[in-house]
């Protein structure tokens, strides 16, 4: 079946992502919550705090660069 081949790879990295990202929850969430309080006028830079300290966190769990 066409396409078959990327479902594994794709898959791994999901699974990766979810392992590595439990750690990152509460970053995570904080990010979320800012988000949706800016959602009506959020701007470029409006949860950049939050969104730094979320990647941090998954670069210091995943140990990769993004």
């Amino acid at each position: 079946m066409p396409g078959q081949q990327h479902v594994a790879p794709a898959r791994r990295l999901v699974l990766t992502l979810e392992k590595g990202l439990v750690g990152c929850a509460a970053e995570a969430a904080a990010y979320g919550q800012c988000v949706t309080a800016s959602a009506e006028i959020i701007s470029r830079h409006a949860c950049q705090a939050q969104f730094e300290a979320f990647k941090a966190c998954a670069q210091k769990t995943l140990k990769r660069r993004w």
